[in-house]
């Protein structure tokens, strides 16, 4: 007559004990993979969020800037007058170079101010008069970069009008501008979205003023 084994609880032949091991492995393994999964995951996304952050705060200033600008070139512009030379309020009316004479800080000197393109980026170049009779010295030049990221390629930045412009027809004087014709100048800026990578998305900034000095039928 055989007899039968009984077993305490709570206890399992090796077998058993080895298959229930292997079970939590496999459930080890699983859990550590779809840990895994799960914070790639969340670095992907933490990382996409942190790009998209960043890339955003570069199109907010850059757009800024741009507005910025667009704003000082159109009053510095309305308010251009003769040089304390006696030069004529515009000197130079190209496609991505202008430059004129305005009182653009308030004092009593007249600055010869020059918006021009170098290396992508807008820059302003001041020349205040100096000596007795006053002489603008080239070479005193003050520039500083206003637009970094410029898209404009060789498109044109400044476009001019004379006096029968209306508003109505975009019908700008063709290169090279008659200058004394001018009597109304358009700014077009634009700026990479994605901080300056070539053909990306862009952005852009128009602005228009009249010269008051210099108008005839033109509003503001």
């Amino acid at each position: 007559m055989k007899k039968a084994f009984k077993f305490a609880a709570g206890f399992t032949t090796a077998p058993q004990r080895s298959l229930l091991r292997g079970f939590t492995l496999i459930e080890m393994i699983i859990t550590i993979f779809i840990f895994s999964v799960i914070a790639l995951g969340m670095i992907i996304l933490i990382s996409n969020m942190v790009t998209n952050s960043s890339r955003q705060s570069r199109l907010l200033a850059g757009s800024d800037q741009a507005r910025k600008t667009a704003f000082q070139i159109t009053n510095e512009l309305r308010n251009a007058t003769s040089g304390a030379t006696g030069a004529y309020s515009l000197g130079i009316t190209e496609a991505q170079q202008l430059l004129f004479y305005s009182n653009v800080d308030q004092a009593a000197d007249i600055e010869r101010v020059r918006y021009y393109t170098q290396n992508a980026k807008l820059y302003r170049g001041i020349v205040k008069p100096t000596g007795t009779p006053p002489v603008y010295n080239t070479g005193s030049e003050v520039s500083s970069v206003v637009i970094e990221d410029l898209a404009n390629g060789t498109n044109p930045i400044f476009y001019y009008y004379n006096d029968t412009y209306d508003g109505t027809f975009d019908n700008y004087l063709t290169q090279p501008v008659s200058i004394p014709q001018v009597r109304y100048i358009k700014s077009n800026l634009q700026i990479y979205l994605t901080g300056g990578i070539a053909n990306s998305q862009t952005y852009t900034v128009t602005s228009s003023a009249a010269i008051r000095n210099l108008k005839t039928n033109l509003g503001n």
